[in-house]
């Protein structure tokens, strides 16, 4: 049999007096730790020049394949079997077009529409004719906005009909929310959590209240920090908090006018004995049908950033993944089989990104369909496509090593001309040799 050193490799420079280097598999998520000779019989193709069960282990691993075997055809294969197969029906609900914020990046245009009676029936029959499409398990509903929590009723009643439905149909239930945690006080934290199995919420704080209310305050200018950050502090201080089944996702969004805020926020989440409670990550400012991300930092200057960030986190002890455990096959909610978003006016999409957005308004490209359709939905899912894109070459994702951890990023910043390459595409040997320095005794013994 003849090898061949898989593309979907990174190697870390010489370490430990210059005698090892780290190897990381893209596909099979591994870290190894190789003498220095073995690293050069690699590089070089001297497979057999290896100890036989050592060359075993490294094919096992995905570091060497067979020679004629289509590493690229073969993930593309896999993400696409993963589709096929996924046993949770994913949906995605906002029950208010209307939020108390106008922050500077956002590409929405809100009003005070709501969910009515009319489309919350339409929903729940979209969902259920969904629920018959193939054998789920799972029905899990995303509750999005605008900001969900405007629409605080439609969620509660919605609630009930949607656990009503999926016990009907043999499958369990869950559900998550992003919100602004504005209006997230602690008894409406923990009804949707103890009523309405909410168990995942994400919160956004854009550093510290220097930063954030310069950037996330209400639509007539007033401050909005103190009140997210204390509604937070109640939440996971509460004894409740510990007792329950759900957890609490801080985002960060930085750019260049507020990325060096992110470690006062850090330090204050930790005085507070909020940052052992919740995980904590930042996001780079994106563009949302706008030029949001033009003030947003250099691909380059993100990932040192990013870097930094986990050092300060690895400090405090802060559970932290610095690589990925699994391939990512499904990248993102347009790739699910029968994933949707419903708005308050009753349009559909299958990308939590399109609506309310006035850069998408004209394009039918984007709307699957409307709830008050008859014939309710375009055939055309947008982005259905994605992974033969990749496979064709239509976007430079194709030859890159982290394809499999990272499946092609966002496909609508890609179809517009925006490189959505995520952070580890430009630290990742950085990541290797803080996951060697986290965890070196475990790899010395490999």
């Amino acid at each position: 049999m003849k090898y061949k050193l898989s593309h979907y490799l990174v190697f870390s420079e010489p370490i430990i007096n210059q005698n090892y280097r780290l190897v990381y598999s893209t596909v099979s998520t591994t870290l190894t730790l190789l003498k220095i000779e073995l690293y050069d019989k690699l590089i070089a193709g001297s497979f057999f020049d290896m100890d036989s069960s050592f060359l075993k282990k490294l094919i096992s691993l995905n570091v060497i394949v067979e020679e004629n075997f289509n590493e690229l055809n073969h993930i593309i294969q896999e993400n696409k079997t993963a589709i096929s197969n996924e046993d949770m029906l994913y949906q995605v609900i906002s029950p208010s077009a209307n939020c108390q914020l106008g922050c500077d990046y956002c590409g929405q245009v809100h009003t005070k529409d709501l969910l009515d009676e009319s489309l919350n029936l339409k929903i729940l029959k979209r969902i259920s004719n969904n629920l018959n499409l193939k054998e789920y398990k799972e029905l899990h509903i995303g509750w999005f906005g605008a900001e969900p929590l405007m629409g605080l009723k439609n969620i509660r009643k919605l609630s009930v009909e949607l656990m009503n439905l999926a016990s009907t149909k043999s499958c369990s239930y869950s559900a998550k929310m992003v919100t602004n945690g504005l209006s997230l006080k602690k008894q409406i934290f923990f009804d949707l959590v103890e009523k309405y199995k909410v168990n995942k919420f994400e919160i956004t704080l854009d550093g510290t209240e220097e930063h954030h209310d310069i950037r996330r305050h209400t639509k007539l200018k007033e401050k909005t920090f103190k009140l997210i950050f204390n509604n937070l502090k109640n939440i996971v201080n509460d004894e409740r908090f510990d007792q329950s089944n759900c957890s609490i996702t801080v985002r960060c969004n930085v750019d260049t006018s507020n990325f060096e805020s992110t470690y006062a926020l850090i330090d204050l989440l930790e005085k507070e004995n909020i940052l052992n409670k919740i995980s904590f990550y930042t996001a780079p400012i994106h563009s949302w049908g706008n030029d949001a991300h033009l003030k947003s930092l250099t691909h380059e200057e993100y990932a040192k950033f990013q870097i930094d960030t986990f050092l300060e986190l690895i400090e405090k002890k802060h559970p932290l993944s610095i690589l990925p455990g699994a391939k990512t096959h499904i990248v993102c909610t347009s790739l699910y089989e029968h994933a949707e978003v419903f708005d308050a006016y009753g349009d559909v999409y299958n990308c939590t990104e399109i609506s309310q957005v006035p850069a998408y308004e004209k394009e039918d490209l984007y709307k699957v369909g409307k709830l008050n359709d008859e014939e309710y939905i375009n055939k055309n899912r947008p982005y259905s496509s994605w992974n033969d894109d990749i496979l064709n070459g239509e976007i430079p994702c194709t030859d890159c090593r982290i394809l499999p951890i990272c499946g092609g990023a966002c496909p609508k910043l890609w179809k517009e001309g925006i490189s959505p390459c995520p952070p580890i595409k430009y630290n990742i040997e950085d990541r290797l040799l803080i996951e060697f320095s986290k965890n070196k005794d475990k790899y010395l013994q490999l």
